[in-house]
């Protein structure tokens, strides 16, 4: 009896997920020691990230053929600016991209280069670059290290199954047929769980699921996971649906994933199929044709799992140089009140933790077994006895640990001492769900904080040097402009102490209290879409607070605030909060955000300071533009933030939004640019031509007077406030003192 799990693309790949370890473990110990596993997204990212990969794309996009067509034109239509940032970028990247991505991918799992901070940006921007590059083979699709759209909408039934033969937009079919499924004809399963823990991940996993079935009809396909939890009883409805697979696995899988293994080994062996007493299953009746939901199972206790096993995973694939294991210690949230709160749609009811002791056992041995010292705790919040007794019992084990986790702002819990002694055990990280300053807003959410008493809470963690990450909700239901605004003052007040901001919109869940009580927070209308069968997320409009086009704004106000005054969302940095591995690990590297900030990013930054005699970068490549990139990129980025949609399923516009664009929004009318890209720092920059004239002048000998004196002496001012823009953006570097005038001349 052969079992395969697969972690289907796209997911994160700085480090391997929890689902699949934690399945294969209650597997494998029961009765099913030789489950295999694949992690095929982060095999997908290393093979579509080569240079022999990323060549083809360079050659199937043709991008100075394309431009040139562009620049010909008289005036760039909104779809039509979308293509020239595109292929602008890739026009004058393209081939440094291609020639560098294997060294990229190389300096991200290095121990020494990872930690160099200018080698670690270089390679992180290259391969951004390089996915984009791929994604322009596949366009509109994209493809990032966070996400994964197609055209295709998710949250449409009708639209997922259309995707998994587009061969022309799904990268995915190609590389299933050409380098997944002959290994997986290798291993021969009779068995496949598909995880689908993203929206990201919804269309490739049905696009493996049909190529598997085409091979193997027999073979037995379950799929399960955080998405699925959502939408398969929605999905179940169409009948296309069981032409690709069996099951479906609701809430958590470890027991009904075992009986089903157990199912199908009988029915190899010819006794009649009956999967009726399966709890936590979805499938269809080979008889009436009628969908079938089995009984919901009690959770399993926590504390009877194995610890997670990551045997068979190609952990040296990751792009970090250190592994990052994900272990849980809890299921459910122990607090469970918060309206806007819908975990318990994944993994049911209820809350269980496992002991201290099981913890540092299962700490101890997979530091053992893989050799890491590095740990992210996937929790929703650490339980008070956890923050009160882990941190004395991984010192008293002497595990010589780093880790990190989500919290809950526990005013009482996280006293000084505590946070000392969670620092002193390692703890790195701790991301806590602030959400708003305003108390009317937090008791509407039933959150049970203090806003003030967080801040406090916030200071302690920082004092015992632990960076602090807040969530924070904008928008949510009567909340008014004033309370999101003082929500933003008082981060920006208090941002010595608090090293990231992870800001969202609500949206209404359906599966939400908040959605069940909605006349209780002045909801008046709902907006569902009526093609999405699949639809969770809605918009809605309030009798009173902001409008939602108010919040959308308010997010942008954030963000822009954010990246402004916050060091880890500056442009000049990649330690954004998508990649928490990357952060975490700069963190345990240099032991604190103190550190990391004295040593690496203040450091940075003042290396672009405008000294007296700037010299431009050497190995930098230009390409003249007939329109002005900088004015298209301010331009898409004001359109895409203007459109309020729900952004955890979809992400690109509709092709009716961009039609309308095409139809409403004023061209592009030409205006030289130069679009110029630094080799050594990855990275493109839209110029002015008299803005790249100053750049050229910038030679290391000439004073910052001698630069601007060929600019008319009314604009000088502006020529100089250029000079530091042009340092800013990392294009000037520091030269040494420049040789007396007279020798110069």
């Amino acid at each position: 009896m052969r079992v395969l799990l697969i972690n289907p693309p796209q997911a994160h790949f700085t480090q391997p997920l929890l689902a699949l370890p934690s399945l294969a473990a209650y597997l494998r110990s029961h009765g099913f020691p030789e489950t295999a596993m694949i992690d095929a997204s982060i095999e997908a990212y290393d093979d579509f990230l080569t240079s022999a990969r990323l060549r083809r794309s360079l050659e199937r996009v043709r991008a100075p053929q394309r431009l040139k067509e562009l620049d010909a034109k008289p005036e760039l239509r909104f779809r039509q600016m979308e293509e020239y940032q595109q292929l602008s970028e890739i026009a004058l990247s393209g081939e440094a991209i291609v020639e560098g991505i294997d060294e990229a991918k190389r300096v991200l799992r290095s121990p020494r280069e990872f930690y160099d901070y200018e080698r670690y940006l270089w390679a992180a921007r290259t391969v951004e670059q390089g996915l984009r590059l791929f994604s322009a083979e596949y366009s509109p699709t994209r493809l990032t290290a966070h996400g994964f759209v197609m055209r295709a909408q998710i949250e449409r039934s009708e639209e997922i199954l259309g995707a998994i033969d587009n061969e022309r937009e799904n990268p995915y079919v190609e590389w299933f047929r050409e380098r997944l499924m002959p290994r997986i004809r290798a291993l021969n399963p009779d068995i496949v769980g598909i995880s689908v823990t993203f929206g990201s991940q919804a269309i490739p996993a049905f696009t493996l699921a049909k190529q598997l079935k085409e091979w193997k009809p027999s073979i037995h396909i379950t799929m399960g996971g955080g998405l699925l939890a959502y939408v398969a009883k929605k999905l179940s409805k169409r009948r296309e649906v069981w032409n690709v697979l069996d099951t479906f696995v609701m809430l958590e899988g470890e027991r009904p994933l075992l009986e089903l293994c157990k199912a199908v080994d009988r029915e190899k062996r010819g006794e009649a199929r009956d999967w009726s007493r399966i709890g936590n299953l979805l499938y269809r009746d080979g008889e009436t044709g009628e969908v079938v939901a089995t009984p919901e199972l009690a959770p399993l206790e926590i504390q009877s799992l194995p610890t997670p096993d990551f045997d068979g995973l190609p952990l040296h694939l990751y792009f970090s140089p250190e592994l990052v294991l994900p272990l849980a210690i809890t299921r459910g949230c122990y607090w469970g009140k918060c309206v806007f709160c819908t975990l318990y749609t994944v993994i049911g009811p209820g809350y269980r933790g496992r002991s201290i002791e099981q913890t540092v056992a299962d700490i101890a041995a997979l530091k053992a077994k893989y050799g890491t010292k590095h740990f992210y705790l996937v929790i929703e919040d650490l339980p008070p006895n956890m923050a009160k007794r882990l941190p004395g019992a991984i010192l008293e084990a002497k595990l010589d640990i780093d880790w990190w986790c989500d919290a809950r702002l526990e005013h009482d819990v996280f006293d000084q001492q505590t946070c000392q002694e969670l620092a002193a055990s390692g703890c790195k990280r701790i991301a806590f769900g602030y959400e708003s300053a305003s108390r009317r807003v937090l008791d509407r959410m039933c959150k049970g904080i203090d806003p003030d008493r967080s801040i406090q809470l916030v200071q302690r963690c920082h004092d015992a040097g632990i960076s602090v990450t807040l969530y924070v909700m904008v928008g949510f239901p009567t909340e008014t402009r004033e309370e999101a605004e003082l929500t933003l003052r008082t981060i920006l007040a208090h941002r010595e102490k608090i090293q990231e901001v992870s800001v969202r919109v609500f949206y209404l869940d359906e599966t939400s209290e908040v959605f069940r009580r909605r006349q209780e927070f002045d909801i008046v209308e709902v907006y569902p879409d009526p093609k999405a069968d699949l639809q969770v997320y809605y918009d809605f409009k309030a009798g009173s607070g902001m409008s939602r086009r108010e919040a959308r704004q308010m997010y942008l106000e954030f963000t822009r605030a954010l990246r402004s005054l916050f060091p880890v969302f500056q442009n000049t940095n990649m330690l954004y909060h998508e990649l928490k591995s990357h952060y975490f690990l700069y963190l345990a590297k240099h032991g604190s955000w103190s550190a990391l900030t004295e040593n690496v990013l203040e450091r940075t930054a003042s290396q672009s300071d405008l000294d007296g005699r700037p010299r431009a970068r050497a190995r930098v490549r230009s390409l003249p533009l007939r329109f002005d990139r900088g004015a298209i990129d301010q331009r898409l980025t004001a359109v895409d933030s203007a459109t309020i949609r729900p952004r955890y399923q979809s992400d690109l516009l509709d092709e009716e939004d961009r039609e309308r664009f095409d139809r409403d929004l004023a061209p592009q009318t030409p205006s030289d640019c130069v679009l110029v890209y630094d080799l050594n720092a990855a990275e493109a920059q839209a110029l002015s031509p008299a803005a790249f004239e100053l750049f050229r002048r910038c030679d290391g000998l000439r004073s910052e007077e001698e630069i601007v004196e060929i600019i008319p002496a009314p604009y000088r001012d502006d020529a100089r406030h250029a000079l530091r823009a042009l340092a800013a953006a990392g294009l000037l570097e520091r030269s040494s003192p420049g040789l007396p005038a007279s020798v110069r001349s």
